[in-house]
């Protein structure tokens, strides 16, 4: 069985290059703005691996998500990868400050969006075993 990821993304051609690139590797989870996402973590929190999160969305945007996100703890539980157009330092900046350390900036090749992802599920991965540790 696939692990699964939650691609979130209001361009339809956005989330299908991510599905088309991933997809022999994880199961993936659209929505298409962060309430669709909170809606759909709400129930496959424990499944999904890694959420992949465009910023400039209708109805509910990446910072708004990740504020609800946060709130609920979900950010102890699974890695955040940002997919953006917005990569200058203001934006990584508040991102950090949100918990975000992981960065995809469109457009972006094959290569390097599957690496970003696995190193942020790895590292991710190797933080909660350090946590659990303590």
């Amino acid at each position: 069985m696939l692990k699964k990821i939650l691609v979130v993304d209001d361009d339809d051609i956005s989330r299908d290059l991510l599905a088309e690139i991933l997809e022999l590797e994880y199961e993936i989870i659209p929505a298409k703005n962060g309430a669709e996402a909170l809606g759909l973590l709400s129930f496959q929190l424990g499944m999904v691996e890694a959420v992949l999160l465009d910023l400039m969305m209708p109805q509910m945007n990446g910072y708004e998500f990740l504020e609800q996100f946060n709130a609920k703890g979900w950010n102890e539980k699974v890695p955040v990868v940002i997919v953006s157009s917005s990569d200058d330092e203001e934006t990584r900046e508040k991102c950090h400050a949100l918990g975000v350390n992981h960065f995809v900036s469109k457009p972006y090749t094959h290569k390097e969006a599957t690496s970003v992802i696995a190193d942020a599920i790895e590292s991710f991965s190797k933080g909660k075993k350090s946590r659990k540790k303590r």
